[in-house]
């Protein structure tokens, strides 16, 4: 038979109260004013869709040039098989490919993605999702995808919005997420725009 995997999620839920996470989250979004926070956390692998993701971004940003300073995409990448030479040249790719989407949209007062690579602590990981306006979570497969759980079961205030890719396993318990292909970057575009103007009724009812 089939047995999902889960997580704790009362061990998420409760986390939104903590004094550390609170304190994080606030450093985060007195650190983004003004601002709509995109954020991800994957390990650094080619199944999580790293690089067509950034893709997304960018045609976002050239579709929607209104929103260029007005959202700032936190990407965490944690360290995984670093030491293997077609991940070397996967976390070069991916670097090289921020680089070029904050040069071309930057400015001095202004970088689009914010990137990090390493991994988070719990109370920072919790602090990344809290303070999102939008989870972007886009593997091009993956036989389910626990980060996308996580932030649904961290959002005790039951706002923000997740865009999942429809090839995660996560995606036919997660119907109220915004489902798309993650290799369209069309799609990825405008499922970010619609998470920008959907109302706050309408992401509590997704995320309920």
């Amino acid at each position: 038979e089939n047995f999902p995997i889960g997580i704790d999620y009362d061990r998420f839920h409760d986390m939104y109260d903590n004094p550390e996470v609170v304190r994080k989250r606030e450093t985060l979004l007195n650190d983004s004013i003004g601002k709509k926070i995109l954020f991800s956390v994957d390990r650094l692998d080619y199944s999580q869709g790293l690089v067509h993701r950034l893709n997304g971004f960018e045609e976002f940003l050239t579709t929607y040039p209104e929103w260029r300073g007005k959202i700032v995409f936190y990407m965490v990448v944690v360290p995984s098989r670093d030491s293997i030479l077609q991940y070397q040249d996967l976390k070069h790719e991916l670097e090289e490919t921020i680089g070029r989407i904050n040069g071309k949209f930057g400015d001095f007062t202004w970088s689009p993605i914010v990137y990090l690579y390493r991994s988070l602590n719990f109370a920072e990981l919790i602090a990344g999702y809290t303070s999102a306006d939008i989870a972007l979570i886009t593997p091009i497969r993956d036989g389910m995808n626990l980060v996308a759980k996580e932030f649904v079961a961290s959002r005790k205030d039951k706002k923000g919005v997740l865009i999942l890719s429809e090839k995660a396993g996560a995606a036919t318990e997660l119907n109220g997420a915004l489902l798309i292909n993650a290799f369209d970057k069309t799609a990825t575009s405008s499922a970010i725009y619609q998470a920008l103007i959907m109302s706050e009724n309408e992401q509590t009812d997704r995320m309920h």
